[in-house]
């Protein structure tokens, strides 16, 4: 905190400085235009391809499910040699 006089900013006067900038109906219709191809592009694509399936869910679970598997193998296999090393 100063002691000194506290100076606010005018918001509205330095708004009233500011240009718009609006697209031009060309450059609109250009950037429509170019959304419109993506997204028909996009459409076109999953149609050929289709989706994921059933594939997909298989191998979205059953790679973490392998991984829960071996990492129960080497828990088991640490415990046991654990007990080995300590002879109980």
């Amino acid at each position: 905190m100063t002691n000194g006089p506290v100076l606010h900013d005018d918001g509205r006067g330095a708004l009233v400085g500011l240009r718009v900038h609006e697209p031009s109906l060309e450059g609109g219709d250009r950037v429509r235009e170019r959304c419109r191809e993506t997204l028909v592009e996009a459409r076109r694509h999953e149609a050929v391809h289709g989706e994921p399936g059933w594939r997909f869910v298989i191998g979205f679970a059953l790679g973490p499910a392998i991984v829960g598997v071996l990492c129960a193998v080497y828990l088991f296999e640490v415990i046991g040699r654990a007990l080995q090393l300590y002879r109980f």
